[in-house]
């Protein structure tokens, strides 16, 4: 349970758009992390669909899932949900976390969990900008190529390096949206995630986030 919390925690790095530039010439990776951290700190709420595809390296093998994600910036409210080909619901509703797995629901407060808050932190920094912003939990590189940019994140946190060796993040400029993450452990193994269908700063229901 703690690593798909992790993978969940480091694919919302993901979510950081980039709306509010128009590119009329190559950035620098500085303009490019700025650019970011204004538009996701303006972000009000988002949601849409992902496709998550692991790879493992030993077995050869291809594990795909798709499911959606819910984000509210008031509240700090965040809902990332499998469909298939399981089940799993994780709900972050200020300081309580729902965990759901078929007939099991576990309820946690952050405030009294150590792991839990570091988790919330986590997620709630990548959802507005900070983690690129600053460089407490990763160090950043930004690839600035004509049809994309790629940040490159290299964890400096001990909770993050036992999993990930790096994460990339593909921006594609035209939509100003970050279409594809992908997650490198250090056993080899990969977890690439599309996203689709984005939406951002419309209403979602407040039934969305409910933890019960």
């Amino acid at each position: 349970m703690k690593t798909t919390l992790i993978l969940i925690a480091a694919s919302l790095a993901v979510l950081l758009p980039a709306r509010n530039r128009i590119v009329a010439q190559t950035p620098t990776p500085a303009e490019v992390i700025a650019s970011i951290d204004r538009s996701a700190t303006a972000l009000r709420s988002l949601q849409g669909d992902f496709v998550q595809t692991k790879e493992l390296s030993l077995l050869q093998e291809r594990m795909v899932s798709r499911g959606v994600i819910y984000y509210r910036q008031a509240g700090g409210a965040l809902r990332w949900e499998y469909l298939t080909p399981y089940r799993y619901t994780f709900i972050l509703n200020g300081e309580r976390v729902m965990m759901r797995s078929g007939d099991r629901t576990d309820v946690i407060e952050t405030a009294e969990n150590r792991v839990f808050r570091e988790i919330a932190r986590l997620m709630m920094n990548s959802l507005t900008g900070r983690s690129l912003a600053t460089t407490s939990d990763f160090e950043v590189h930004v690839i600035v190529e004509p049809e994309r940019w790629v940040v490159e994140l290299t964890p400096r946190r001990r909770e993050m390096e036992q999993f990930f060796a790096r994460i990339r993040l593909s921006y594609d400029p035209s939509r100003q949206l970050v279409s594809r993450v992908e997650l490198i452990e250090r056993s080899g193994d990969r977890t690439t995630i599309e996203l689709k269908n984005l939406k951002t700063n419309q209403t979602i229901d407040e039934g969305v986030f409910a933890v019960d």
